[in-house]
């Protein structure tokens, strides 16, 4: 991740965690990511990326804070993983996706894939 401002401590941990999803037309799905420790200073998400389909909304919150969409296409694409967030956005409870299939008549699999790095305190422990 050379690539990521700011960039990940020695003892950060990576975050890459793909969720999916079937959504029949006109649904929507939220996908929620939070903390896995009980105390984090924080995390650091330079890519979010989601399955790019036609006819589909993509909303993305930080902390309640919407930072992308509604848009008719991802951030980056899961087949491309691209930085899309420089500097990357920080965020310290949750980070919210919405992804919503508004074709008429096509079921969709959506696959969405954050990937950065939780905060870890200075002496690395959990």
């Amino acid at each position: 991740m050379s690539d990521v401002i700011p960039a990940p401590g020695e003892n950060d941990k990576p975050i890459n965690e793909p969720l999916s999803t079937k959504l029949d037309p006109g649904q929507r799905a939220t996908f929620t990511f939070a903390p896995r420790q009980q105390t984090t200073p924080g995390f650091v998400v330079p890519i979010v990326a989601i399955s790019k389909s036609p006819e589909s909304s993509y909303t993305i919150w930080f902390d309640d804070r919407k930072v992308f969409g509604p848009s008719s296409v991802p951030p980056t694409d899961i087949d491309d993983l691209a930085v899309t967030f420089l500097p990357a956005f920080e965020f310290e409870d949750e980070l919210r996706v919405q992804v919503e299939n508004i074709s008429e008549a096509t079921t969709r699999t959506y696959t969405v894939q954050p990937v950065g790095y939780e905060r870890v305190s200075e002496g690395g422990d959990e």
